[in-house]
């Protein structure tokens, strides 16, 4: 059976200006706002208010990772991890789920290291959010949190699926994606 590396990819989504301004802001130092992702079967796979996306490792909008750990490998097989990001999809991290304090990448990331290789994530990573929230600035950063949250949130999903429906670019496009599938499959494409 064949078997796959599976990495976290890190980021800081201040750019390193966590560790100089969060002593005066919240009363002691973190080193980051951490955005994590899994990187296997050479995707990177990450959580945020759109729900699951995908993209080439390091090819996110936050430029490359500012660290990378590998978690171990996994022998799960591809089909088998896109029938369980799918059902994620649906449920546990459908795009309404998000919050950036309690359901985040980190959380995805953390489900997803323990379903490929039992893996865990930084506990530094996982305990971030709790550390926020035990500041004396807690209710003005949750009020602050949701309304970030609010602004990112994607257009509506009947919005979507009605501007979908009623182009003819979509569904030529889709056509050729499930045919470039049903190809992919035939010439032994699956991994």
């Amino acid at each position: 059976m064949a078997s796959h590396k599976v990495q976290l990819y890190i980021y800081d989504l201040s750019g390193g200006t966590a560790a100089v301004i969060s002593p005066m802001l919240i009363g002691k130092k973190i080193d980051g706002v951490w955005h994590t992702s899994i990187v296997v079967y050479n995707r990177e796979y990450f959580f945020g208010s759109s729900g699951i996306e995908s993209c080439n490792p390091g090819a996110t909008a936050l430029g490359p990772p500012l660290k990378v750990e590998n978690l171990g490998e996994t022998q799960v097989p591809y089909t088998v991890f896109i029938d369980y990001l799918n059902g994620l999809s649906e449920t546990t991290y459908a795009a309404n789920t998000y919050n950036l304090l309690s359901h985040n990448c980190n959380n995805f990331s953390q489900d997803i290291a323990t379903f490929l290789c039992g893996a865990s994530i930084p506990k530094y990573i996982l305990d971030l959010p709790n550390e926020v929230l035990n500041s004396n600035l807690s209710s003005a950063l949750i009020a602050l949190a949701k309304q970030l949250e609010s602004s990112a949130r994607p257009i509506r999903e009947e919005e979507e699926k009605a501007h979908k429906e009623h182009s003819p670019d979509f569904d030529q496009l889709n056509s050729q994606i499930e045919e470039a599938r049903s190809d992919f499959k035939v010439n032994g494409g699956d991994q």
